[in-house]
């Protein structure tokens, strides 16, 4: 076992299994939590495409496994999934503690923590899982924009269409996943606008044609600069045919509600703050 495992030291981090989040930007976002959790791990499994990724956990870790050799081109993903859950669980039951390094936050889009986490509690492993910077946040950076006013309501493509979710369009809505809406499958190259025009003619249901949205790339390297492309609703399926499988779509509020609790607003506006003694 590990030096840094060993002792007193091992009370203060008791998880059979770290789960960490890598963050967007490569190395530049991975957190000295997350460090410490590699670091004080046996064997570390990396599913993360962020610039030098792997080669700097190489340097804190004496076993790492870059769990990416999974992903099985033109096939469901859901097995692929499943396959990287037990490697990392199946290694926990021989050598504990091992961790699981993802990019951007491992409860944000990643369905390996949700598998590993239920097997755990079947084989009685303890999981930890440590927060990463997520492409949510780094998406409010790209767009220079702050969620407090009107707040904002997030859904995943594909789950939007089947279960029809309705769109409030007074509230900016964030779209996960729209580059590869109703493919359950590792892409093998871009779609045909085809692909998106069931996305397209849902959000035409709540927002005019030439509402304006943008798909955010947030920057994966340091020295390059993110993507945020702006076009209309009415254009979506055109612009997002041939891109690469990687976006976020962030669609702005059409309107703002009216105020209807005045007597609040009148408390929230008054220049009192507090009642004199």
């Amino acid at each position: 076992m590990n030096e840094s495992t060993t002792g007193n030291e091992a009370s203060v981090w008791p998880f059979d299994i770290g789960i960490v989040g890598t963050g967007i930007v490569g190395t530049h976002q991975l957190t000295r939590e997350a460090e410490e959790v590699i670091q004080r791990s046996e064997h570390t499994f990396v599913v993360a495409s962020g610039y030098g990724i792997a080669e700097y956990i190489e340097t804190l870790c004496p076993r790492v496994t870059d769990l990416s050799y999974l992903y099985e081109p033109g096939l469901n993903r859901l097995p692929t999934y499943h396959r990287m859950a037990a490697e990392v669980v199946s290694a926990a039951l021989v050598d504990k503690p091992v961790c699981l390094a993802v990019y951007g936050h491992p409860w944000v889009y990643c369905y390996p923590t949700t598998l590993i986490n239920r097997a755990a509690r079947l084989l009685g492993l303890h999981v930890e899982v440590f927060a990463g910077v997520s492409a949510f946040d780094t998406l409010l950076v790209d767009l220079g924009t702050d969620i407090a006013h009107g707040g904002i309501q997030m859904y995943e493509a594909t789950d939007l269409l089947l279960r029809q979710r309705p769109i409030q369009s007074d509230v900016t809505c964030v779209i996960w996943q729209p580059t590869v809406v109703g493919d359950p499958t590792c892409p093998t190259g871009p779609y045909a606008s085809r692909q998106f025009e069931p996305l397209q003619d849902y959000l035409l249901r709540f927002y005019p044609r030439d509402h304006e949205v943008k798909l955010v790339t947030s920057k994966n390297h340091p020295l390059i600069r993110s993507s945020v492309v702006s076009l209309k609703v009415s254009d979506l399926a055109t612009e997002l045919a041939g891109v690469p499988g990687v976006g976020t779509l962030y669609v702005p509020a059409l309107t703002e509600r009216s105020v209807k609790d005045s007597e609040l607003m009148d408390v929230m506006v008054s220049t009192g703050a507090r009642d004199e003694a």
